[in-house]
């Protein structure tokens, strides 16, 4: 009887094992990626960084209208342009729901938000003046927007008061080429 009793529960250890091991397996086979994320309101508002961790799967955000491999976005007059699909892009890392990372560079981060359709460039060091140059370019060539159609989207510009205290007082910069754009401070 003992030796009953003692296969009896042999194979059911096992059975749980391989359920246990099946569903270990299927937890970590999905492709998701472990970020550490900002909220955008402490990068707005220069708070004290405060971060959490989440496992995100990664997935386009659905765009209104796609069109020739290009995504709509709306401009400030509410119209839209198209520009390029910087979700399919390899470097882009997607925040489901939330938006995008487009660039991470050490002297800045373009950053995507789907909830207005907005962009941030986040100068966090450097010349801040040519940092700024440089991320605009970079800005307008991932979405393959000319100088004059950037100017019609919302884009921010800011710098966080740990990269520059004097700079961050001033709010959003937007683009330095478009009418509304502020120049930096000088002398940095």
């Amino acid at each position: 009887m003992n030796k009953n009793i003692f296969i009896g529960t042999g194979i059911v250890v096992f059975i749980l094992l391989l359920v246990g091991s099946y569903f270990f397996w299927k937890l970590y086979s999905e492709q998701t990626q472990e970020i550490t994320i900002i909220p955008a309101e402490q990068i707005i508002n220069n708070d004290p960084v405060q971060t959490s961790t989440v496992s995100l799967v990664k997935k386009p955000i659905p765009a209104s209208i796609q069109k020739d491999g290009k995504i709509s976005v709306p401009t400030k007059d509410k119209e839209v342009i198209f520009v390029n699909d910087f979700f399919k892009n390899k470097g882009t890392v997607i925040y489901e729901e939330m938006g995008a990372t487009l660039k991470v560079h050490p002297h800045y981060t373009l950053l995507y938000f789907s909830d207005d359709q907005s962009f941030l460039i986040g100068l966090t060091g450097g010349d801040l003046h040519t940092v700024r140059t440089d991320a605009e370019k970079e800005l307008i060539t991932i979405l393959g927007i000319t100088e004059d159609e950037a100017c019609q989207i919302s884009v921010v510009t800011r710098v966080p008061s740990d990269v520059n205290k004097k700079a961050s007082i001033g709010g959003d910069y937007g683009l330095s080429f478009c009418p509304s754009g502020k120049q930096l401070p000088k002398n940095l």
